[in-house]
Order: C-alpha cells, then structure tokens, then sequence
C-alpha cells in the first residue's frame, strides 16, 4: 500500500526540522472551535469535570491562542504541483497535567466528507481519538486567534491548574508544524509567547480570569 504524500511529510519533518521545545512538548490537546476570538467571559461550571492539578476551584475567564501560519514557499517542500499552495489543516487542542485531552478549541480540515488525510495531524488525532467536535474548512496562510472557554469537551468549567496547550499544522507539499506550552490558570493574568517551529510563527496564550 503507498504512503499518503502527508505520511511523508510528517515523518521527513519529524527527522529534520523540529525545534527541541516543540519535541520537549508532544503531548496531546483538544476540542472546540470558538473560532476568531471572541470578547472574554465569565464560566462557571460542575468542579467534576475533567482532572487537572488537584484544586476545588473551577476555574473562569478564557484563554486566547494567537498564532500567524506562513507557508514557506522558499524550498522544495513549498508548493504543490504547479507552484500552488494548499491551505494547511491546523489543530488547537488542549490537554490536562495528566498529558488527557481536555477539549478540541479549533480543527480546520476539509469538510464534507472529502477528507482522507485527517489522521496525517497524528498528534491531534492520537489525543482525540479522531472525534471531529468543533471543526470547520481550512483557511489560507495568516494571522488568527482562537478562544478557549475554559470548559472541557462535554461543557462543563474545568478546574484551577496547569494546562498544555497545543497547535499543530501541515499542509500538503509542505513541511510539519508542532508548538506547545504550559498556562496556568489559578485566577492571575497570564501573557507569554511560545517558540516558532516551522510555518508556526508568533504564537502566544493568554489568560484572562
């Protein structure tokens, strides 16, 4: 059986180009798509919700995920037959200190069952279990924010505690992208930038309780 074109790409990107903060990050994320950022909020919820850092509090607020996606049209991995550039699949997902996945905040990917290729984002797909919750179509090269409520997949406010965050990209013809960091959420603002890796640039979370 021959291997999908983004089979390859996972795997070349896997051996050439990942930076050390994204390979210190491979954890999985989650599921919701409060696509381009909505104002922030206030949620409250059932404390029996998924487990994170042990705490009583649930937590409230939001999280913004920025983050800019260029595609590198510049080598041999940048464009398809013909010099196009396909619109990356891009996943933002969040997961608990037990490396579990909390909830899905963003999945762009082909729609209507056009999509053969969803399991080449191995990371989301591996924390998910390939459940499709809060996705919609692709969008070109740029700049986007996506908001995290705070909920876990089943709605309910998570609890006070340290989460991951995750962003993972891949375009076909095109090389792997994998950013990840921590936030804590315990009621303080927080605002910090993670590492660029690949055609994943200017990434940032932040808090707001």
């Amino acid at each position: 059986m021959s291997e999908s074109r983004f089979s390859n790409v996972s795997r070349r990107a896997l051996l050439q180009g990942m930076s050390a903060a994204a390979l210190l990050g491979l954890v999985g994320c989650a599921t919701t798509d409060a696509e381009v950022l909505p104002s922030a909020g206030t949620t409250s919820g059932d404390s029996s919700s998924t487990p994170t850092t042990s705490t009583s509090s649930a937590a409230a607020g939001s999280v913004a995920v920025a983050f800019t996606y260029t595609a590198d049209t510049s080598s041999s991995q940048g464009g398809g037959p013909g010099g196009g550039v396909r619109n990356p699949y891009i996943a933002v997902w969040i997961e608990n200190a037990a490396g579990d996945l909390v909830k899905t905040v963003s999945l762009w990917h082909l729609q209507n069952g056009q999509d053969r290729w969803l399991s080449e984002m191995y990371k989301w797909y591996a924390a998910s279990g390939g459940v499709e919750t809060n996705s919609s179509a692709t969008r070109a090269p740029g700049s986007y924010s996506v908001a995290w409520d705070l909920t876990d997949a089943d709605g309910k406010a998570v609890k006070d505690g340290t989460y991951t965050v995750c962003i993972e990209a891949l375009r076909e013809h095109g090389p792997y992208s994998l950013v990840t960091g921590t936030v804590a959420i315990k009621g303080t603002s927080v605002n910090q930038k993670l590492d660029d890796n690949s055609e994943l640039s200017a990434v940032s979370v932040s808090y707001q309780p």
